[in-house]
């Protein structure tokens, strides 16, 4: 029997314009020591949104994700998911991000595997 994992369909979704590729490979103590491979579109424009100059947008972006990661707690150990699988979806407190306060999601896409951030759907 031939097992092979799902296709990943993160990259459909890059080429769809709906998640960006994430080049920071810094492992996130708060995510389990994993790295963020992507981000959603909508949160990318939210976050550079926040840059004091257009030159600074990345860089603004890149650092408000990973304190926002550093803020995220496994969403298993929230009140009312005690049976919900561990190490698969981390969640943040809401904060101001962009003209209201918003929570951001970090999916595993696996076992070990990257870490997508998004707002709830």
């Amino acid at each position: 029997m031939n097992h092979q994992p799902p296709a990943d369909d993160r990259e459909r979704l890059v080429a769809a314009g709906v998640l960006l590729r994430y080049a920071d490979h810094r492992p996130h103590p708060a995510l389990g020591h994993s790295t963020i491979g992507y981000v959603s579109t909508a949160l990318w424009y939210e976050l550079t949104a926040l840059a004091i100059s257009p030159d600074a947008a990345a860089a603004t972006a890149h650092a408000l994700l990973r304190a926002i990661a550093a803020d995220a707690v496994d969403a298993a150990l929230l009140p009312g998911n005690e049976s919900a699988p561990r190490d698969d979806l981390y969640v943040t407190h809401p904060a101001y991000i962009g003209p209201r306060r918003r929570t951001v999601w970090f999916q595993r896409s696996g076992p070990r595997g990257l870490v997508t951030a998004m707002f709830p759907p």
